[in-house]
């Protein structure tokens, strides 16, 4: 029986695909293999024992993809060496085609049973075939080769439903790869972006930090809540981008409105966004009163004149008596103006009046008073009255710090994990604001590298945070927990909105580096950054 060429039909093939190329837009191919060994064929019972060579070809689609995963397998196998002594008509087959493959272990694809006359010059000619073959787990980018091992034959005898024997194959000669499969390779991670601290005001500085970032010149651009309206011109970044790792830091623009944000960071085509609060530092209660006169008897006329109220806000201006129990008769409305001032006049009608009040609301809340004394007539022959008054402006929060630098405790590697200690560099805190308003003293870290390429993750630096109140101090502040500070921030230190807040504060922290076992060695570093808000 004439079978063509196996190489011959492929080159054929190619031929073709190009000549019609611009016409049809196929499928990828797939890898096609044909390999020509020698085969030792046995047979225990009919004893149809051979030696010779046979062709087979086998098609992968797809040949490239995830593992694991499965493919179409297509093989065609040339005529057997096999050859019996008498001829035989009818006979069924069912061929086993079993491969090695590059990975480790090996596969076998069973083709659909099909019946042949063979004799002494009729050997067994296969036809060709279509199963599923599994492609196990392997790396991403591994070739995976496919190598014929054996070529079995069950036989059954026409009409049986039972195979009578099997003829088994065995590679003796010289081999080659039939087929490969290419693993694909991994797709790159998403880039990540944490910005700290979560809440800062106009004009304030983000710590930037991120992985999975390219190599490029980072972009920087303020967006609105639900990440539109971007606008390079609020925020300056000072942002650099070094094997994958995101850093620095991002400048939030002078006059942006306090309110929710976005900050985005591009760099080629990758983006990335992350939540900020902008907040302007507001005085717990900025309105002030004067008075004109300050003292005087009942029926005084007084001018009143307030400041830092709402713009365009109804105003209650009102006497009280030192219980807070107001002169509802005495009652004038004034307008503050777009400066947030007003001025009003009312006439002190009580004996037992010692304030007068203004506020936006009925309770007092958005209000504040100050003191009027009324005279209780004309002063004795001889005695004069002098009226007394003085501005206490609140002052700022702020923090310092006598040390910049930290020396880390060294370790020398021993199989096992160890930790580098230390102590931070005492804080200072200094609350001389005035007023209800508490604070948040935080602190985040970068990883830490040799400048070799070791790294030690930010996530193992910890730190036990201790605070030490100055005397006299009215804010109830406690530490922070002890714990990991990483990328994301931990509280080092904070204290609560309170009806009196103030003080001086030493925060102190001890620390600690844990190193794995076989890290590399070298000198490394990190940055520590300390934000109140």
């Amino acid at each position: 029986m004439f079978k063509p060429s196996k190489k011959v039909v492929a080159t054929l093939g190619v031929a073709m695909i190009a000549g019609t190329a611009g016409m049809v837009a196929g499928a990828p191919a797939a890898f096609a293999g044909s390999v020509n060994p020698d085969l030792t064929c046995t047979e225990p019972i009919l004893h149809w024992n051979k030696t010779g060579k046979q062709t087979f070809d086998v098609s992968l689609t797809p040949d490239t993809g995830a593992a694991p995963g499965t493919v179409q397998a297509k093989v065609d196998a040339g005529e057997n060496p096999l050859r019996p002594d008498s001829a035989f008509n009818n006979i069924g087959f069912v061929g086993q085609y079993t491969f090695t493959l590059s990975t480790g272990g090996e596969v076998t694809l069973t083709a659909p049973q099909f019946t042949a006359n063979i004799g002494p010059t009729q050997g067994i000619d296969p036809p060709p075939f279509t199963a599923d073959l599994a492609i196990p787990q392997a790396a991403p980018g591994t070739t995976i080769d496919l190598t014929l091992k054996t070529f079995a034959l069950d036989v059954y005898l026409p009409g049986q439903a039972s195979k009578i024997t099997t003829a088994t194959c065995q590679v003796t000669g010289s081999n080659g790869v039939v087929a490969s499969y290419k693993v694909a390779d991994a797709p790159p991670l998403d880039p990540t972006l944490t910005t700290t601290p979560g809440q800062v005001k106009p004009g304030g500085a983000l710590t930037v930090a991120g992985t999975n970032w390219p190599a490029g010149t980072p972009k920087v651009e303020l967006c609105d809540a639900s990440g539109n309206a971007c606008d390079a011109t609020k925020v300056t970044g000072a942002l650099t981008v070094a094997s994958g790792a995101l850093s620095g830091t991002a400048t939030i623009g002078a006059t942006v409105a306090d309110g929710s944000y976005q900050l985005k960071v591009t760099v080629g085509d990758k983006a990335k966004t992350s939540n900020v609060t902008v907040k302007a530092d507001v005085p717990s209660n900025p309105r002030k009163l004067t008075l004109n006169p300050t003292h005087g008897p009942v029926g005084t006329e007084v001018t009143v004149a307030g400041e830092g109220y709402t713009p365009g806000a109804d105003v209650y201006v009102i006497p009280t008596n030192a219980a807070h129990q107001p002169d509802v008769p005495g009652l004038v409305m004034a307008k503050a103006g777009a400066d947030g001032k007003f001025t009003a006049k009312v006439k002190v009608t009580k004996a037992d009046t010692t304030l007068i009040a203004a506020s936006e609301d009925t309770t007092g809340k958005l209000g504040t008073a100050t003191p009027f004394t009324v005279d209780g007539g004309n002063p004795p022959a001889g005695t004069l009255k002098q009226d007394l008054t003085g501005t206490i402006a609140g002052g700022a929060l702020t923090i310092s710090q006598a040390n910049g630098g930290i020396k880390l405790s060294d370790v020398t590697l021993n199989g096992t994990e160890q930790n580098m200690t230390g102590a931070l560099n005492t804080v200072t805190v200094k609350d001389y604001r005035g007023g209800a308003t508490g604070w948040t003293l935080t602190g985040s870290v970068t990883d830490f590298g040799n400048g070799a390429g070791g790294t030690i993750p930010a996530e193992k630096f910890s730190w036990t945070p201790k605070l030490t109140p100055g005397e006299g101090s009215p804010s109830q502040a406690v530490a922070g927990s002890a714990g990991p500070i990483g990328k994301t921030g931990a509280t080092l230190a904070s204290a609560p909105n309170a009806a009196v807040t103030g003080g001086t504060f030493a925060a102190d922290a001890g620390l600690s580096l844990a190193v794995p076992a076989y890290q590399a060695p070298g000198n490394y570093s990190g940055t520590l950054t300390i934000s109140i808000s």
